[in-house]
């Protein structure tokens, strides 16, 4: 089995796979007045399709475990 792998020769057995980039907390680190809607912001989520097709490409090259992140993944409403 083809292993995942950078030019060092480092091995992924995990991995981190962002599924949004926005907050819906209202915290003043990051988001002060909250997540708000950028309507000129043409950036698209992953459909759930995308994320199960790369989930199973990973799963291919030897990757065990998959953490979904990313901003907070229940901005989405098909989170659940």
């Amino acid at each position: 089995m083809q292993q995942l792998q950078d030019s060092f020769g480092r091995k992924f057995p995990y991995i981190r796979m962002s599924i949004t980039d926005v907050c819906n907390f209202k915290c003043g680190y990051c988001l002060p007045n909250g997540y708000q809607v950028d309507k000129s912001d043409n950036r698209k989520f992953l459909h759930l399709d995308e994320i199960k097709r790369l989930a199973k490409c990973f799963s291919q090259l030897g990757v065990l475990k998959i953490r979904i992140t990313g901003g907070e993944p229940t901005v989405r409403k098909d989170f659940f």
